[in-house]
């Protein structure tokens, strides 16, 4: 066997053996709808701060008005975030899960709208391990109905990439083993720096909203889907680079909605 075969099944073996070989890209839930979703149709919806179970304190800021935006284009009527962090914040509301201090029914009298989006951030991280770099995104999400307090609907996704392909082709590629192997480390120490969360955050919030109803509306076109360079500087962009009042954790404890 040719010796840069022997590199390259050794360097499989090693990551086959770690585990990395096998990272699933793309992971959808189990969606949860109310059976009596038509009826009940919420029109507005407004997304309150998620927790955030994730070290990155960048992950909500992130992926919050991208949810809010893309159920926008779904067909529902938005509550404006800041409008809604100014009206929680007037109302004690300074962590993020201090929202679950109060009922639905309480929520959608205090913001004026039919219901809202609890949401939290499960995975949000990038991992490199000199050869291999990884990053994903995970989001757990739940819509709740603030006129009957009941949960409307409830899904999770995670989306994540890898450089399991790109580090074998380097070195496949690279006749001398010495610069394949800083090849591939300075390919993958360069993902796991310059590394942008809003594909996957974006991935993975169109694959759980995909299992919800449009909202009374009607569907409109999302800007990233059809071409990420028309994103620049929409309203998630914007958000992103604003300063936030209440700050998102990770809850010490499991914090339940309040149900009548």
């Amino acid at each position: 066997m040719p010796r840069r075969s022997v590199h390259l099944f050794a360097v499989l073996a090693l990551l086959a053996g770690g585990g990395l070989f096998s990272c699933a890209p793309k992971e959808v839930g189990v969606p949860s709808l109310n059976p009596d979703y038509q009826q009940i149709w919420p029109r507005t919806v407004a997304v309150l701060p998620f927790d955030n179970m994730s070290t990155d304190l960048d992950a909500t800021p992130l992926i919050r008005p991208i949810v809010n935006e893309r159920l926008r284009a779904k067909g529902f009527q938005m509550k404006d975030l800041a409008e809604v962090d100014q009206v929680l914040q007037e109302n004690g509301v300074l962590i993020s899960h201090d929202v679950y201090a109060f009922t639905p029914e309480e929520l959608g009298e205090m913001l004026q709208t039919d219901a809202v989006m609890f949401g939290t951030v499960t995975d949000f991280n990038t991992k490199y391990v000199v050869l291999y770099s990884s990053v994903s995104v995970g989001i757990k999400l739940e819509l709740t109905d603030c006129r009957t307090g009941e949960a409307l609907w409830q899904d999770n996704a995670r989306s994540s990439r890898n450089t399991l392909i790109e580090t074998l082709l380097i070195l496949l590629l690279e006749e001398d083993k010495t610069r394949a192997l800083i090849a591939a480390a300075a390919y993958n120490t360069a993902f796991a720096v310059l590394k942008s969360y809003r594909p996957y955050a974006e991935d993975a919030a169109r694959l759980m909203l995909a299992s919800l109803p449009p909202g009374p509306l009607g569907l409109r076109p999302y800007a990233w889907d059809l071409d990420p360079a028309w994103a620049a500087g929409d309203a998630v962009e914007i958000w992103i680079g604003l300063h936030h009042g209440i700050v998102t954790v990770a809850p010490s404890a499991t914090f339940q909605i309040h149900r009548p």
